[in-house]
């Protein structure tokens, strides 16, 4: 939960720097743009820290949430083909799997020493 919670602020610096960098190369000023979906989870988290919800709606919420999700993740795999796996080859199926390994680690490793901070 916490990787997630830190993607909106990341967002956000990270559209700053590349503002930095755009500007810095075209000697023109140019708009930070922030996607949506990160300024709207700032808000639904602020929104839920004052617990204006009753709990049954909350729950209620989360489950539809998790629907959502697995909705997303089914619509993905019904657009995958698998004569597009085999016509991309081996090497986008390899980095793929080096990425997997490395969101295993490394988000475990973020965690173990954020935690280890905390408590």
């Amino acid at each position: 939960m916490l990787r997630v919670m830190m993607l909106a602020p990341f967002l956000i610096l990270l559209a700053a720097r590349v503002k930095q960098l755009s500007g810095a190369n075209s000697g023109e000023k140019s708009k930070i743009t922030i996607p949506w979906f990160a300024i709207l989870f700032i808000v639904v988290a602020i929104f839920n820290s004052f617990h204006l919800l009753p709990q049954s709606v909350v729950n209620m919420l989360v489950t539809l949430d998790t629907f959502l999700l697995a909705m997303a993740m089914a619509a993905l795999g019904l657009t995958t083909h698998v004569s597009a796996l085999k016509k991309a080859g081996a090497k986008p199926l390899l980095m793929a799997l080096v990425l997997f390994a490395w969101l295993i680690v490394g988000g475990g490793a973020i965690n173990y020493v954020i935690q280890s901070v905390i408590a």
